[in-house]
């Protein structure tokens, strides 16, 4: 996984959560060929198909739950990352 691609990936993930939509391999690939769409700058159109890439060698079939292997796990632990109240939350 290269440094851009875990901002990439993130950046496709909360734009879902905004969205209040699920986050899953197929939703952030659909997200980030949307980003890719959008994206005037050719440099920045190859990270984001780079990051694709990388989420479609790393999908997993619907049974099995490998996220504890995920190079993405660590990264709500990270300095800087957004947390999104949970749909719960909205019931207090």
């Amino acid at each position: 996984m290269s440094d851009s691609q875990p901002k990439i990936i993130g950046e496709a993930a909360y734009a879902l959560l905004v969205r209040r939509e699920e986050v899953s391999v197929s939703t952030l690939l659909a997200e980030l060929a949307r980003m890719a769409r959008k994206e005037q700058n050719s440099q920045q159109q190859q990270r984001i198909a780079q990051a694709q890439q990388w989420l479609l060698t790393h999908r997993q079939p619907a049974g099995s739950d490998n996220r504890v292997h995920s190079a993405l796990r660590g990264l709500s632990r990270q300095e800087g990352s957004v947390r999104m109240p949970s749909a719960d939350a909205d019931d207090n």
